[in-house]
């Protein structure tokens, strides 16, 4: 079962369509998503900072297709986290990843890709960071 993490910046992207909407739909489509309770805060968070460029109508959108998202993840919570990136907030992708076993967290922030993948504790056979373009262009036979 491929196992995969989506960082809260793509999934809010996805709800505009485009290629992160296709790199979420693949995820799905291949195995499971996992979120923890702190990537949902950050989410919650970031929509709620939105609303006032968004506007009423837009954001209304959003809030819904992320419940709908949300309901069709698997919740997991880090017993342990990781303190590998260089920004301290991202490290809360990095200990869903080894709590899980990810073998993809799909992602467009700069600090994440920059993280050896090598370096995060896993119970899988390797994690993969990826953006949501080279998700979408990895090998299928790899996911």
């Amino acid at each position: 079962m491929v196992r995969s993490v989506i960082d809260a910046n793509v999934l809010i992207s996805a709800a505009f369509g485009g290629t992160p909407l296709d790199a979420v739909s693949r995820a799905f489509s291949i195995g499971e998503v996992y979120l923890s309770p702190a990537i949902v805060a950050e989410i919650v968070g970031t929509i709620e900072r939105l609303s006032s460029k968004l506007g009423e109508q837009k954001t209304g959108i959003l809030s819904t297709l992320w419940k709908r998202f949300e309901s069709l993840c698997r919740m997991a919570e880090p017993e342990r986290g990781v303190s590998i990136c260089r920004d301290p907030k991202d490290d809360a992708y990095l200990s869903l990843c080894a709590a899980v076993g990810a073998n993809y967290l799909i992602t467009g922030d700069k600090d994440l890709l920059a993280v050896d993948p090598s370096r995060v504790p896993s119970f899988s056979k390797g994690l993969k960071i990826l953006t949501p373009r080279q998700f979408l262009e990895a090998d299928a036979g790899e996911a």
